[in-house]
């Protein structure tokens, strides 16, 4: 038995995510883009087996020079990169408004693709790509590494187990920083970047389709920075349905980095799960349950740690939500963690979503945890929502 009196912790063995294949053909990628991220994500890449990165493409030479330097690459023009036969995937991590030509060009050239999100600024260049993808039996999908996070797909059981009943409704809080954002960058250029809802959004729109499946936005909405000409857009905000669950989403940029924080809030019909972190490293489920559902979610969890807030006995085990007649023996409130920080939970999801493509380019019998599909519906609901919001007051 895992409960025992109120306030008493009860600790489950951790549950470790499965590890990587260990297949050895070599693959040779080309970087186009060296920003940090990009470098970030090469050092993890290059840590797989049989990966090389091979060659390296910005058209600022300091970045492209510091990036060759780092991952023992050749510092080249991009159009070499798609140019040269011995190059099999491509990494295009540049700016949104690229996204679409440079990554047709390398499919075109015979690569596979895997791009910095989004896939591509509009809902027509993103069914581009995947048609041309498809028709040349290559892969061509945007780095929407949320779902390969252990925590989302503990998420995911809990949700289809119905240990906590029905989810309601979901709600998902971002506050970013925007203290390394210059007034120059970017990011603020919506021309470039496509707005908030295409830059960032389509993290988040993917992670929940994950979980619940296809999602369609019911409205939108967003704010502006006072006293900024040309406007820059520093807020969003969304409501949408998957299959019969309202989601929200806030998305804003204003805040100094040590504020940066966000969390991911799921409401059931007897208990709720909170994730946190951007890419979360660890959170709590609190809910009612009877021993076994413990045990169960438990095991579904990495890490976890058991707090019992309330215990019953006799009738107090007999409640009733929405109508509907249950039995608990517990309230209970359970910690989990990835028992890793904020940039270990990111390389891991990088190198994650690498390998899963890189096992199909290896073997097109693999099935993917991520599509071109997968990339193109979470471009579909960022522009929704982006053209929604700019339509509104």
């Amino acid at each position: 038995m895992l409960v025992t009196t109120p306030g008493t912790l009860v600790s489950a063995p951790s549950v470790q995510p499965c590890g990587l294949a260990r297949e050895a053909s070599p693959v040779r990628v080309g970087l186009i883009g060296c920003g940090a991220f990009s470098r970030f994500s090469m050092h993890h890449y290059r840590t797989l087996p049989g990966v090389s990165i091979d060659m390296v493409a910005d058209i600022q030479p300091d970045a492209a020079h510091r990036a060759a330097a780092e991952l023992g690459a050749k510092d080249v023009a991009s159009e070499t990169i798609l140019a040269c036969p011995d190059i099999d995937l491509v990494y295009i991590a540049t700016p949104p408004a690229l996204h679409f030509q440079q990554a047709r060009s390398a499919i075109l050239a015979g690569k596979h693709v895997l791009v910095e999100k989004p896939l591509a600024t509009t809902v027509a260049d993103a069914e581009e790509l995947r048609a041309l993808a498809t028709a040349r039996r290559r892969i061509c999908v945007a780095n929407l590494i949320e779902r390969y996070n252990p925590l989302a797909g503990a998420t995911k059981q809990i949700i289809d187990s119905k240990l906590l009943g029905e989810l309601i409704h979901g709600l998902f809080i971002n506050e970013a920083a925007d203290e390394g954002l210059g007034r120059s960058h970017w990011f603020w250029d919506r021309k470039t970047s496509g707005g908030i809802f295409v830059e960032h959004g389509v993290h988040f729109f993917d992670l929940v389709a994950s979980w619940l499946g296809p999602g369609r936005v019911l409205s939108a909405s967003r704010g502006l920075r006072p006293g900024c000409d040309p406007p820059v857009e520093e807020q969003v905000m969304c409501t949408c349905r998957y299959n019969g669950v309202l989601f929200h989403f806030e998305h804003g940029f204003h805040q100094p980095s040590r504020m940066d924080r966000q969390e991911m809030r799921l409401v059931f019909e007897r208990g709720e799960l909170q994730l946190f972190d951007w890419v979360p490293t660890h959170g709590v489920v609190r809910g009612l349950v009877d021993d076994a559902g413990q045990t169960m979610l438990m095991q579904m969890l990495p890490q976890a740690n058991a707090y019992p807030l309330e215990w019953y006995e006799g009738t107090q085990q007999r409640l009733l939500g929405r109508f509907k007649p249950f039995e608990a023996s517990a309230y209970v409130e359970i910690t989990f963690t990835t028992g890793l920080d904020k940039l270990g939970i990111y390389g891991k999801v990088v190198g994650d979503l690498a390998a899963d493509q890189i096992a199909w380019i290896r073997e097109s019998t693999h099935v993917r945890r991520l599509t071109e599909a997968d990339s193109v519906a979470s471009v579909m609901m960022a522009c929704a929502a982006d053209e929604m919001a700019l339509a509104g007051p």
